[in-house]
């Protein structure tokens, strides 16, 4: 019975769970290349500032503070906060909009974060950077608490430090414990790794000459995965 229960989880060709959309691989990738492009954005253009990877931020914040530069470090406590906001605002859309009802809250957060963001590129250039990293973190903290599952595992579109710890994770089960049923987990990390880095690439190759107004390609792309998710909703 043993060896039977150990075939079926190392057997290749077992069926993947039946994925919703916005759990679903282009969804996943198209995010963490909005996820990349926004990071890339904000510290280009908006003082070395990064729109959703806080952990970054919070260093920064420390550094200014132990050095005496208080004034640098006010550049940085805005976009965590912002950022806290974002997440308590996603969780009240999710209460507000449960599972299974006629709307869905994805679906609310993600045009949210479209139109905000699409809004906020017509003053990008005017406003100060503290205003605008504050904006786009807290647009990013609405992203992240709202996709965090990939084909039933856990995934972060606006950051990779997890998704490399997942992608070490699958590999050790791959070829240290002969475990084939995460080879499709290996290619979802990896396709979302590539994504995210991307974005990065693409934010700085088209900031040269779209300048502030290339955070208008986020708006592009969540408009895009919005309009799959309420495409694939509709035929269900």
């Amino acid at each position: 019975m043993q060896a039977d229960h150990s075939s079926k989880i190392n057997d290749p060709n077992r069926r993947q769970p039946d994925i919703v959309v916005h759990e679903s691989l282009p969804v996943g990738v198209a995010l963490a290349m909005a996820g990349g492009f926004l990071d890339a954005y904000t510290y280009l253009f908006h003082g070395e500032v990064f729109a959703s990877m806080q952990s970054g931020n919070v260093i920064l914040l420390g550094i200014n503070l132990a050095s005496g530069e208080f004034g640098q470090a006010a550049r940085y406590l805005p976009p965590i906060l912002l950022f806290l906001v974002g997440i308590i605002v996603t969780n009240g859309l999710q209460h507000r909009f449960p599972t299974g009802g006629r709307i869905v809250w994805q679906n609310v957060a993600l045009f949210f974060e479209a139109l905000g963001i699409f809004l906020l590129g017509f003053f990008a250039q005017t406003l100060p950077n503290v205003f605008v990293d504050s904006g786009l973190s807290f647009f990013a903290a609405i992203q992240y608490a709202s996709y965090r599952r990939l084909a039933g595992m856990p995934y972060a579109t606006t950051m990779t430090t997890g998704n490399l710890r997942s992608m070490a994770d699958y590999l050790y089960q791959r070829f240290f414990k002969k475990d084939a049923t995460v080879d499709y987990k290996i290619k979802y990390i990896a396709m979302i790794i590539g994504g995210f880095f991307f974005g990065a690439v693409s934010s700085s190759l088209l900031g040269m000459f779209l300048f502030h107004r290339t955070i208008w390609v986020v708006s592009g792309i969540l408009l895009f995965v919005l309009t799959i998710t309420i495409r694939n909703q509709n035929r269900v």
